[in-house]
């Protein structure tokens, strides 16, 4: 097994270890905005450590930008594939709670919004896509529309998407570096 596919896989199960220390702790809840944090950290921390010990392992050789590009998001992409795939366990299955919260602050956000009929018929007024449809329609439909933005599957392609971006990005930049930096220091040793 490559080095950058082993160092995504490490970071991925630190990052999975971490998420139910606090899961079994009882403070998954207080942490979640913090492990989200956590995770973009240990994805750049994957995507630039699995370039730095391929680069090790072939003692520095410069090689082509897209050779290290593509060792980058081996790990980035792994790393991915693997936070995205547990965070849908863990939110189907592990612990709903934290989905639970976030649909039931929707929902109040909902209510919020518009708390009664007279409320409604403003904006009905001022959005004609509402016109056809009654008060308790709307509500129903916002509710429905919260709790499925929500589910785990949206969850999942979520972080699926975002990591991946963030992946791209890192791998990116951490090439430039590594290039343009790093592998400049080690030339001025040779």
């Amino acid at each position: 097994m490559k080095t950058s596919v082993k160092i995504g896989l490490f970071f991925a199960l630190i990052w999975i270890i971490i998420t139910m220390i606090l899961y079994l702790a009882g403070i998954s809840k207080l942490s979640f905005r913090a492990m989200v944090l956590v995770n973009i950290f240990f994805l750049m921390a994957s995507v630039s450590v699995g370039l730095f010990l391929t680069k090790r392992e072939s003692k520095f050789d410069k090689g082509f930008f897209l050779e290290d590009f593509k060792t980058s998001m081996q790990s980035g992409i792994v790393y991915s594939l693997i936070i995205s795939s547990f965070v849908y366990l863990y939110h189907a299955k592990i612990d709903q709670s934290i989905r639970q919260d976030l649909i039931d602050a929707q929902i109040e956000a909902i209510h919020t919004n518009v708390p009664d009929s007279e409320t409604y018929a403003e904006m009905q007024a001022k959005d004609p896509t509402w016109k056809d449809k009654g008060y308790d329609d709307y509500i129903e439909l916002m509710e429905d529309q919260a709790t499925s933005m929500i589910s785990a599957s949206s969850v999942f392609i979520a972080h699926l998407m975002g990591l991946t971006f963030f992946s791209f990005f890192f791998a990116f930049f951490t090439t430039v570096i590594m290039r343009f930096i790093v592998l400049r220091e080690v030339d001025a040793r040779r």
